[in-house]
């Protein structure tokens, strides 16, 4: 299993454990005794792990033997892990295919090749390792080109890096996204309806409402994916609204929770990158709300461009006037020097807190009607404060 990548080998033998790189032939000879029309691939840069549960939910109303990878392992383990769970009766396999480092993707294509690929959206890595957006878009790329004639492309069409995709493969093209012309699967109609998201999937003169449990516009592209792969699968639109609607929002991803005080609390604290943040600060600001608080830790492993991409974040605030502003250490630095910089009240605003001094700010300030946001990578560990400010579930 030669990919030719030095970063990738040094990454497994950093696990010391030798029964890993067994492992790793073993998952992929077990791969190959199954048909390969049984695999899907899903990659992006936001959105993956969504989708990935979206689909599982919608192939589950066909497919009553579906597996998919779990969450909060390195992909580099989890791919070969649930390679090891095939067995004769399973139906489907969707695999969620991270990158952080170049090669990454041609490990995981010398296990498993699959027959059908889902791209979320392209962005900026997660990953300092990943260097430029080009080398972003070429790994990821690999997934879609190396899919069979007979196979499924599922592309997000607004993105327009994911849809220029489509020229490197022969396989079926589908695309999903707003644009009701251009696109297989298109979603109208989107709104907010209390704690719900309602939209319409479109399939040519088909149409089903959508009364969906997570929360926010972002989440209709997951959802849009999930459906293509239905529509690829001959699951009917009915269906496919059954899976969809069984969902609910997964644990620390733009969790509404009740606050301590009668505020609500949206715990986004999973993980953060510049694209899911501006997407939880759109939610932010279409919620109602007696007052907007945020509360935000850094954005990890942005390496170079790490100042930039946070007084971007900045000046998104600033014009979404939010309410009170509470940073914690590190890389958010550059998030207040940049509000204070723009004219952002400096009483409205704290930095420079740690996680115990972040709870009795929002204790102290929030009130009822409140909505508070909090979010930050998940090696600053917000999801201490969510836990001390709001009720349990």
């Amino acid at each position: 299993m030669d990919i030719g990548k030095h970063q990738i080998w040094n990454k497994i033998s950093s696990y010391k454990k030798p029964f890993h790189i067994a492992r790793f032939f073993l998952a992929k000879t077990l791969a190959n005794w199954y048909p390969r029309s049984i695999f899907i691939g899903i990659t992006g840069s936001v959105g993956k792990t969504t989708t990935k549960e979206l689909c599982l939910a919608v192939l589950s109303q066909k497919f009553n033997k579906t597996i998919a990878s779990i969450d909060n392992i390195d992909p580099i383990l989890n791919i070969p892990l649930t390679l090891l769970k095939l067995r004769p009766h399973i139906n489907k396999v969707i695999l969620e295919m991270g990158i952080e480092y170049p090669g990454e993707m041609e490990f995981y294509l010398s296990l498993v090749k699959p027959f059908t690929a889902i791209i979320t959206r392209m962005g900026f890595a997660h990953s300092e390792f990943m260097g430029s957006f080009e080398n972003i878009i070429r790994e990821k790329g690999l997934l879609i080109s190396q899919l069979p004639k007979e196979g499924y492309a599922i592309l997000n069409y607004d993105d327009t890096a994911v849809r220029k995709l489509a020229e490197e493969t022969e396989a079926q093209v589908i695309f999903y996204g707003l644009d009701s012309k251009n696109c297989d699967i298109w979603a109208s109609n989107i709104r907010l309806d209390g704690t719900k998201t309602r939209f319409e999937i479109n399939y040519g003169v088909e149409r089903v409402d959508i009364n969906f449990n997570l929360l926010g516009r972002h989440f209709v592209y997951p959802a849009l994916a999930a459906a293509a792969l239905g529509i690829c699968n001959h699951i009917s639109l009915i269906n496919i609204k059954k899976g969809l609607e069984k969902v609910l929002p997964m644990k620390h991803r733009l969790q509404l929770l009740d606050g301590l005080g009668g505020w609500h609390v949206l715990d986004d604290t999973y993980n953060s990158s510049p694209q899911a943040l501006e997407e939880a600060l759109n939610l932010l600001d279409e919620f109602p709300a007696r007052r907007r608080i945020i509360v935000l830790g850094e954005m990890k492993e942005l390496g170079g461009y790490s100042e930039k991409l946070h007084r971007v974040v900045a000046q998104k605030i600033y014009k979404d006037k939010i309410d009170l502003v509470f940073l914690g250490s590190g890389d958010t630095k550059y998030i207040a020097d940049e509000l204070l910089k723009l004219g952002f009240p400096p009483e409205r605003m704290e930095n420079n807190l740690s996680n115990s001094q972040l709870v009795p700010k929002v204790l102290k300030t929030a009130g009822k009607g409140d909505v508070v946001l909090v979010k930050g990578s998940r090696a600053v560990k917000l999801d201490e404060v969510v836990s001390r400010i709001s009720k349990p579930v």
